[in-house]
């Protein structure tokens, strides 16, 4: 039984996308987009495909037949023109069932959308917190930990969420792991907050940003640990949830390791 590493990165500027070629890479923004896109999965949507910019978001939209919803945000606002925002109570079963929802936000779908040439990669946060942790350790493999961060910068929200994931995914078992010192880092930070997941929210540097816009519920809404039993993932483009690209022969996820 070989040692799995675990990397982490404190934002997606860290890395481009040559650095997660081929990797397996789990994608971390609490705040707000891992949430929304797993709430709006998770309520019915069809899939989602996140941009580069609101520009292509748009295009992309006005080729879509009216089956597509345009959902983002730009500095914590709803783009001008777009259908949905980015606050989790928005992205209801009546408002996306079986929509594909076209997103572009200011730090999440940069940092998906760095991960394109993953071998595998699976949008994390703490509301879907055990499944992803039940894929990373049946995959048996070394993994990166991408947090999307705030505008360049460190966040504290996403990293506490990044240390529960790998203490989630490191407990109980045999298998040996080797932490590098930012993922060590997350675990020793998460002690901090484990018991008060929402007040760690509401004391973030960006947690006070979406309070000043209006969006305090949001911040409720993402601290729910596991209130959604599913794994979004991320492939050809496309991000939808694991069993729909294990339905889907043409889009099919490379097989996880059985031993």
């Amino acid at each position: 039984m070989g040692t799995i590493e675990i990397k982490l990165y404190f934002t997606h500027q860290d890395v481009t996308e040559l650095d997660l070629k081929d990797k397996n890479v789990a994608v971390i923004d609490v705040l707000r987009t891992s949430t929304t896109m797993t709430a709006g999965l998770f309520n019915g949507a069809k899939e989602i495909i996140p941009t580069d910019d609101a520009a292509t978001a748009g295009l992309i939209g006005r080729n879509s037949m009216g089956e597509a919803l345009l959902c983002g945000e730009r500095n914590g606002k709803i783009i001008q023109g777009f259908n949905l925002g980015n606050s989790v109570k928005e992205f209801t079963n009546p408002v996306v069932q079986d929509k594909t929802l076209i997103f572009s936000t200011t730090n999440g779908t940069p940092a998906i959308i760095k991960s394109k040439f993953a071998k595998n990669c699976i949008i994390a946060s703490f509301v879907n917190i055990s499944s992803a942790a039940e894929y990373l350790k049946t995959l048996r493999k070394d993994f990166i930990i991408l947090c999307s961060g705030k505008t360049g910068e460190f966040s504290l929200e996403d990293t506490v969420c990044a240390g529960m994931l790998i203490e989630q995914v490191i407990k109980d078992t045999e298998q040996k792991y080797q932490l590098a010192d930012s993922a060590l880092g997350a675990v020793k930070l998460l002690t901090a907050y484990r018991d008060n997941i929402a007040g760690m929210l509401q004391e973030s540097e960006h947690g006070k940003f979406l309070r000043s816009l209006g969006f305090g519920e949001d911040l409720e809404a993402c601290s729910r640990v596991d209130s959604f039993s599913c794994l979004p993932v991320l492939k050809n483009g496309i991000i939808r949830l694991i069993g729909a690209f294990e339905a889907d022969p043409k889009l099919r996820m490379k097989k996880v390791a059985s031993k």
